[in-house]
């Protein structure tokens, strides 16, 4: 439809204007030769009519008898088909070959009698009463010895006049009907031309601005459409970057919000949410829901972060409070809201910020935790020492045989003290040289057999079986002696707890990754689900009674993450009660034997 529209916008005014000019040429062409042609013949007439006065009147400028002038007037209308009239110069009709001349009444105001009396010749082209027809009349004086005798008048019928010159015109108005028909169908193809050009045009446009800003719209041939075309492929390229350009910022500014570990929410100036970021529902904990256009109060249920956006309203400044934690899930969230301008400065909403305090405060509990546990542990052999010390200044270092027990507590206290510092020595130092830690290619049974070595006497103590089942020739790429430290620290572990009499297990397997999974296993009690996860932490103890009992500083286990961790692996226990203990040790990095 919009095809044929365009099409008749451009066809059709080319056509009228077409048929206008042929049609005015035409008309001029014709009215010129109806013009020459009447012309022509007004002079044929003239001549007609200096002839028949010659038949008419004497040599001497008498009037032949009235029956031989109606004679010559018939005679010479049926050849020519003319009609002939002979006035006298006051007006008398004196013949003609039409009608009876004695019922006519006078012609002396006829337009052509009166033209011709006064200069010799004249002419009019009117309606004729006298025989019910339009006429063409030539009129001539006939004049002797300067005095005028009659004029003669000959008419013609205008129908016959417009006969011929229609047999002059035919081939004129076949041309003309030719040229009308050539230049319409030349119009037509270019008329379709340009449509075509256009439509297409006009459909690229149409899908430029459906989204498709990589189309290009295809040059036509016209030059006029090919420069719009041009303009528009430009137009079209420049837009497009433009967008890719502000699709890139907001894409960039999407990604900068998701990764960010605090909320972030954009409110406009009636409180609906204008962005949100994923940190900020996880903080709010609501669902996948969509959040844009909704009021704040609708999402969030929180009194304290409500009032702290009706504060940051009605203020300039920023105000930040902590919210309270109405889940009870150890959540602590510290926020600050903010006004929210535009680029000229004006206000257009509020700008909402969440941290997590979360972790800062775990990390605050962990300390004080820490703290008090090494205060704890450092207490004990401590009031011991100074108890048995101020025991011996008494007077009992007099008695040998008290001394010499009393010495023994001494001593046995004081490495216990050694051993705390030296295990506090080692995570400290694991944990600020993680990055320059020296690693080596080593056999790992050789690392597995040393860390063994060390733990037999226990074993043996305690009847405790060790069993090994090692890879033949793997190797691994680690710090030999802080993981030996880190297998002595598990198998002890494994012997100490696993009970009298019984078996611990150390074993190791290539994963497919190409990481290295070492195992020790006991066949002890277990350990209840709710100490798991606490277990690597320092200081922490199932039964502290029992665990000092055994000689252990409450760090072993922190130890053997902490080796884990400087090599880029990590620790993980798995234990039913009355089913034992698996304790596994991953180290990412591993050699095949050469």
């Amino acid at each position: 439809m919009i095809k044929r529209s365009l099409f008749l916008h451009f066809f059709g005014p080319q056509v009228l204007v077409l048929l206008f000019s042929l049609g005015a040429v035409a008309l001029y062409a014709w009215r010129s030769g109806w013009t020459a042609h009447r012309n022509e013949r007004i002079q044929a007439m003239y001549a007609q009519a200096e002839l028949v006065a010659r038949l008419v009147f004497n040599a001497d400028g008498t009037a032949k008898s009235s029956d031989e002038i109606n004679q010559v007037c018939r005679s010479v209308r049926n050849e020519e088909g003319l009609r002939f009239t002979i006035i006298r110069p006051d007006g008398t009709v004196l013949a003609d070959s039409d009608a009876n001349s004695t019922n006519m009444e006078s012609h002396a105001t006829r337009p052509e009698i009166v033209e011709a009396l006064k200069s010799g010749r004249g002419w009019s082209d009117r309606y004729s009463a006298t025989i019910n027809s339009h006429l063409l009349y030539a009129a001539r004086a006939i004049q002797r010895d300067g005095r005028t005798l009659a004029v003669v008048r000959v008419a013609a019928r205008r129908d016959a006049l417009y006969a011929d010159l229609k047999l002059a015109n035919r081939d004129v108005l076949l041309l003309i009907a030719a040229t009308c028909v050539l230049a319409a169908l030349l119009s037509s193809v270019l008329a379709r031309r340009v449509v075509r050009s256009v439509d297409a045009m006009r459909a690229g446009v149409a899908r430029i601005g459906a989204g498709e800003l990589d189309y290009r719209l295809v040059i036509p041939t016209l030059p006029t459409l090919a420069e719009l075309a041009q303009s528009i492929n430009q137009t079209a390229s420049h837009l497009q970057k433009q967008i890719r350009a502000v699709a890139d910022e907001r894409s960039l500014r999407e990604r900068i919000l998701a990764s960010m570990t605090e909320g972030v929410i954009a409110l406009d100036a009636r409180q609906r949410v204008m962005g949100m970021n994923d940190a900020a529902r996880r903080l709010l904990n609501l669902d996948d829901r969509a959040v844009i256009g909704t009021p704040i109060h609708a999402l969030a249920r929180r009194a304290d972060l409500l009032a702290l956006v009706d504060t940051a309203i009605l203020s300039d400044k920023i105000e930040e409070r902590e919210l309270a934690d109405i889940g009870g899930n150890d959540l602590a969230i510290w926020a600050r809201a903010t006004v929210l301008r535009d680029a000229d400065g004006g206000r257009v909403g509020t700008l909402v910020v969440l941290s997590d305090l979360s972790r800062v405060r775990r990390l605050e509990r962990v300390r004080q935790e820490f703290v008090a546990n090494v205060s704890h542990e450092l207490r004990t052999p401590i009031t011991s020492i100074m108890g048995f010390v101020e025991t011996l200044q008494d007077g009992a270092v007099r008695d040998p045989e008290t001394a010499d027990r009393f010495l023994k507590i001494l001593r046995r206290q004081a490495g216990q003290l050694q051993s705390i510092v030296n295990d506090l020595l080692m995570l400290s130092r694991l944990e600020t040289q993680s990055n320059g830690l020296e690693k080596e290619p080593s056999p790992l049974a050789g690392i597995v057999g040393d860390a063994i070595e060390i733990c037999r006497a226990r074993a043996k103590a305690r009847q405790v079986d060790i069993r090994v089942n090692l890879p033949e020739g793997l190797q691994v790429v680690a710090h030999a002696g802080l993981l030996e430290q880190a297998l002595i620290n598990l198998i002890d572990n494994a012997v100490q707890y696993g009970g009298n009499g019984g078996r611990v297990d150390v074993a190791a397997e290539q994963l497919p990754e190409g990481a290295i999974r070492i195992s020790v296993r006991d066949y002890g009690p277990g350990i209840a689900p709710e100490h798991i996860d606490r277990l690597f932490e320092r200081f922490y103890r199932i039964d502290k009674g029992r665990s000092r009992e055994m000689g252990g500083t409450g760090l072993g286990l922190a130890i053997v993450k902490h080796v884990a961790l400087v090599h880029g692996g990590n620790v993980s226990i798995t234990s039913e009660p009355g089913q034992g203990s698996v304790f596994s040790l991953w180290l990412p990095t591993t050699t095949n034997p050469a």
